[in-house]
């Protein structure tokens, strides 16, 4: 009896030494965990086709604090599904890093019911392999949602975008940063671009068919930040040919974007123009534009009699708070000859229509 025991135990022991010779890993804790939650769908028509609107909501755990989750997925990525069923369902989403199993109910196009995320042992390991160590359950079902797979990881280390980051493999994915894109724009001359730089460009729509747009308008070979930023600041070639027709021709780049940042636009100029002000140079127009010196300001104040006056003064005026209210609270306590140096004086050193009064001993 103690021999065969003896016998058992070394045969344990050497078990276990050849596990661990050929490179044997316990199984994550996260492979062996499930989220669990409720569902809503609907089946929606789009320019794409049919998709389902899904929306997940994780059971509460006060540990993890609320999970949800709502994006639209293409009616072949679920296995089993019948959206016209009008009875129970059961159906999948099965992607490498795990699968989604729904119950509910299914009735003309929109359901509700349960789901259990189940991680995949097996891509847990590959991705420790890859150097991914420690995913926890959370990250494991949010890669299975965007569909993070290690085809779609190796696909960018090929392309140089080795060690990105989780959180960033998943934003490359759900904003459409494939190996596509990224060959796309490799062709038309823009390398080594960083992920995060990527996934911007994916979400102002900075693609190859608006970068031949901005070459076509005479802007060739831009940083990836400038083709950004004129997406956010909607600078294309009706806001330049705009620019051109209210006699701001041949703006460099940067004051195209200040335009649009400060709002100087084709209402704003004709109205300063309106009121005599034509020609003004680019950058008093911003300033103009900075301290609201605009076209209803300029009739406020020539209705006062002051007429004609610089931009710089009338910059100083609105600056220094000297409006058509102010000139005629001077004008009622007598002050009618005053030049509009004088109103900014009068504004600069704190005198206005309470401080002549005190000064006066009319309280």
């Amino acid at each position: 009896m103690k021999k065969a025991l003896m016998i058992s135990t070394v045969v344990l022991v050497f078990t276990a030494i050849g596990l661990f010779a050929r490179g044997y890993t316990a199984p994550s804790p996260a492979a062996q965990e499930t989220i669990t939650g409720d569902w809503t769908a609907k089946v929606k028509q789009t320019d794409r086709g049919s998709v389902l609107w899904l929306s997940m909501n994780r059971n509460t755990d006060a540990r993890r604090g609320r999970f949800q989750m709502s994006r639209d997925f293409p009616l072949q990525d679920f296995t089993g599904l019948n959206p016209n069923a009008n009875s129970n369902v059961q159906f999948t989403l099965q992607r490498e890093a795990g699968t989604v199993l729904f119950d509910g109910l299914f009735k003309d196009g929109r359901g509700v019911g349960d789901f259990k995320f189940t991680p995949n042992g097996g891509f847990v390991s590959t991705m420790r392999n890859l150097g991914y160590d420690d995913l926890p359950v959370e990250k494991l079902f949010v890669m299975a949602v965007h569909d993070v797979s290690t085809r779609f990881i190796n696909e960018l280390k090929s392309l140089g975008y080795d060690k990105i980051p989780v959180d960033k493999l998943i934003a490359m994915r759900i904003h459409g940063v494939d190996g596509d894109f990224i060959r796309r724009m490799q062709a038309i001359g823009y390398r080594d671009i960083p992920a995060d730089k990527l996934i911007a460009m994916r979400i102002h729509g900075v693609d190859e068919k608006f970068i031949k747009e901005v070459e076509a308008m005479g802007y060739k070979n831009l940083p990836v930040d400038k083709l950004i930023a004129m997406r956010i600041h909607n600078i294309n070639a009706e806001t330049i040919s705009k620019a051109k027709a209210l006699g701001y021709g041949d703006l460099p780049l940067d004051k195209l974007f200040t335009m649009q940042i400060h709002g100087i636009d084709e209402e704003y100029v004709k109205s300063v123009q309106a009121m005599g002000y034509t020609n003004v140079p680019f950058d008093k127009l911003v300033a103009m534009r900075i301290h609201d010196v605009n076209g209803r300001y300029i009739k406020e104040i020539e209705e006062m009699g002051f007429s004609n006056i610089p931009v710089d003064k009338l910059i100083a005026m609105r600056i220094h708070g000297v409006d058509a209210k102010f000139a005629r609270e001077m004008k009622d306590q007598g002050f009618s000859n005053l030049s509009v140096d004088d109103l900014i004086k009068l504004r600069i050193h704190g005198v206005d229509s309470n401080y002549i009064r005190r000064m006066r001993g009319n309280r």
